[in-house]
């Protein structure tokens, strides 16, 4: 965009943000826009509470059809929460929850790492690798 001035169009978030008062989700347009960074350095990360760390700021909905267990194990593994819901007695929910934070999300071990001019002609190669 060398030489050409951006048209503003609209409020920049700073301006949008630091009026004195909050818009809902409708009273605001986002415009596509180029950005003068790497995506890489946006971070998305937030906190759900003064104890829960979120990387990615995501909740799955606290409804029985939603959240169980299960949902609850993939949310966690993407670095995001499920809230379970209170349509069960207080011990069911109790399971649900010691379920989810038993489960251990697996990490590998003993990478091994090519570079892009090395050929692989056989998958054994892997095994022998430092």
């Amino acid at each position: 965009m060398d030489g050409v001035p951006i048209m503003e169009d609209g409020f920049s978030a700073a301006q949008l943000f630091n009026q004195g008062y909050s818009y809902a989700y409708d009273d605001v347009i986002f415009i596509p826009h180029y950005i003068d960074f790497p995506t890489d350095a946006v971070s998305l990360s937030t906190k759900l509470s003064c104890c829960v760390a979120l990387a990615t700021p995501c909740v799955a909905s606290p409804m029985d059809t939603v959240t169980e267990s299960s949902m609850a194990i993939a949310m966690a593994s993407l670095g995001v929460i499920g809230i379970v819901h209170s349509n069960n007695t207080l011990s069911h929910q109790a399971s649900l929850v010691r379920l989810a934070k038993s489960h251990k999300i697996p990490f590998k071990h003993g990478l091994i790492f090519k570079s892009p001019s090395d050929s692989i002609i056989f998958a054994d190669e892997f095994s022998s690798s430092p």
